[in-house]
Order: structure tokens, then C-alpha cells, then sequence
């Protein structure tokens, strides 16, 4: 049984890049996504086992591939998806905090529990010779949360209260696609993208789908913390890649989704590069027309 049985499916977005395919088509395309979620996100770059993924015989997967490879970053040894990697990537985020939280729920109850025992056993012994109940026993507790609160705010004014950060489209279009993991600190990231030119910005956002492929070749590589990708410029050398890959792409598929941004004032900053009117914009320009990309938003990411 695959790890995440539930697959999601973006209509629009989905409906905007494969106006071109035929049925036939659709059904290998399909088919071929729901394999790659289940095996954890890449396909071996293998046309045997590509057409047996695709219930089709070896010629009738010839026929076709041509038309189905440009969806796919590809590299020597496995084809993956780039919104399928950010949703797997969402996916495991999303699970990861739910197993945080019940693991800290699960502690509540436990020292809850403790303390119930512990005030109610006559034999239970407390050197200043206090016995507390559980209730005292807590809002000691939340006296030692509020205590160090006020140490690191340094004043006792709003003490506790956070205050949201607003980040720019640009930099929250690369948080949203980059490979996080439970350990980066956004702020520390955006401190990083701050720093660079509008022209490496989108450099920056054009190497993430070449950074994903080559993670998943190399599945005992720990991922750069997002700060050291952006200060350290190891986005360099996944630019060239992202580049090819986005030649790739002809300008009927540009046009479907040109025509879908215009229509729904979105854009997938992830799978499509920088958005029109951007540095780095991998659109041809032929095909661009005055106030593309004004006011566009990014695509929604699954809660």
C-alpha cells in the first residue's frame, strides 16, 4: 500500500497543460502520475518499465512518449513530476506536524496523569514538605512558560504575542516549491533572498525543479538548508537544467497555459518558472501580450 493512497488532482491546472493530449493519452498520463505517487514520487527512466506503467506494448509507448516526456524532468536514471513533487512534499509536511502534535498531546496527558497520582499518593514526599494538586502543579507550569516568555521578549508588554511575518509573491512562490524540511527557519531563508538581484531571484526559482530531480538520484543526500541554497548560490547549477528542461516546452503548451493564467489570474510559479513581467520569465516572448502577469497569484498548495 503506497504511504499517501490520496492522490491530488488540480483540475485547472491539469486541464490548462493537457488540452493538447488525446484520450489515449490522458489515460498513460494518468496513469503514469498515480504510479509515481505511490512509488514515493520518481519513475525509473526505463521505456520498458515506462509502458508496462502505462498498460501499453512497447511500440504503442513509442508512439506516444514523445508527447509525454516533455511533462517530466528527466535525468539519466528516473523521470519525476514537478507539481507532484511539491505535493508529496506538502503531503509529508503535513504529516509530520500532525505526528508532532499527537506526540505532544500524548506528553500533556501523560504529565497530567502524573501529577493526578502524585497529589493523590499519601506516600508521596515533597522536601519543603508542600504537597501540590494538579492543578497547582500546572499553573506552576504556565508561571514558568510566562517567566521565560518575558526573558526573551525583555519587556512585559504584549508578552507571548506573535507578529506574522509578510513575505513578498516572489520569495513565498520559492518557499512554497523548494524541498523543505521540519528544520529550516523561513525568516533565515528570506534574510538569504534578500540579498540578491531580482535576476538571480528568479534564477533561484527556475533551479528548484533541478534540485528536486537530483535529490531523488541521490536519496542519502541531505538537502541544503534553504538559506545556504540561496547564500551559498547552489542555485548556479541547477539553472542550466531548469533551462533545458523549460526549452522543452513548445509554444502550443505556452500559449494553453498562458491562456489559463489570463483566465484565472494564476500562475504556477513552481512547475512554469517566473511569472510574465518577472526576471527570468522562461516565456517566449513572441507570445506575450501587454499586462501578463499583472496581479497574477501563485497557485494554492493543499493544507
Amino acid at each position: 500500500m503506497a504511504q499517501f493512497p490520496a492522490f491530488p488532482l488540480w483540475t485547472d491546472a491539469y486541464l490548462a497543460d493537457t488540452g493538447h493530449l488525446t484520450t489515449i493519452e490522458h489515460g498513460a498520463y494518468m496513469l503514469l502520475l498515480m504510479t509515481m505517487w505511490r512509488a514515493g514520487g520518481s519513475l525509473p527512466n526505463d521505456d520498458k518499465q515506462l509502458a508496462r506503467y502505462a498498460r501499453m506494448t512497447a511500440a504503442q509507448w513509442a508512439r506516444i512518449k514523445p508527447t509525454m516526456m516533455p511533462f517530466f524532468k528527466v535525468s539519466p536514471d528516473s523521470i519525476t513530476q514537478g507539481r507532484l513533487t511539491d505535493e508529496l512534499v506538502a503531503v509529508r509536511q503535513k504529516t509530520a506536524k500532525q505526528s508532532d502534535n499527537a506526540r505532544a498531546k500524548w506528553r500533556k496527558n501523560r504529565d497530567m496523569r502524573h501529577a493526578d497520582a502524585y497529589a493523590t499518593d499519601p506516600h508521596s514526599h515533597i522536601p519543603n514538605g508542600c504537597h501540590l494538586d494538579a492543578s497547582q502543579t500546572l499553573n506552576l507550569k504556565e508561571e514558568d512558560k510566562s517567566s521565560s516568555i518575558l526573558s526573551e521578549t525583555g519587556s512585559d508588554h504584549g508578552a507571548g504575542k506573535k507578529v506574522r511575518t509578510s513575505y513578498p509573491e516572489a520569495f513565498e512562490a520559492f518557499w512554497t516549491a523548494y524541498p523543505k524540511t521540519p528544520n529550516m527557519a523561513k525568516k533565515e531563508a528570506f534574510d538569504a533572498w534578500k540579498k540578491l538581484t531580482d535576476e538571480e531571484r528568479g534564477q533561484c526559482l527556475q533551479a528548484i525543479p533541478g534540485y528536486v530531480a537530483f535529490l531523488k538520484t541521490k536519496p542519502d543526500l541531505e538537502t541544503i538548508h534553504a538559506c545556504r541554497f540561496i547564500s551559498k548560490r547552489r542555485f548556479e547549477g541547477f539553472v542550466a537544467t531548469a533551462t533545458s528542461s523549460a526549452a522543452a516546452v513548445d509554444d502550443a503548451r505556452w500559449a494553453t497555459r498562458l491562456n489559463y493564467a489570463r483566465h484565472h489570474g494564476k500562475w504556477d510559479f513552481a512547475g512554469w518558472g517566473p511569472c510574465p513581467g518577472s526576471d527570468g520569465c522562461l516565456v517566449p516572448a513572441s507570445l506575450l501580450q501587454a499586462g501578463d502577469g499583472d496581479g497574477w497569484t501563485k497557485f494554492e498548495v493543499a493544507a
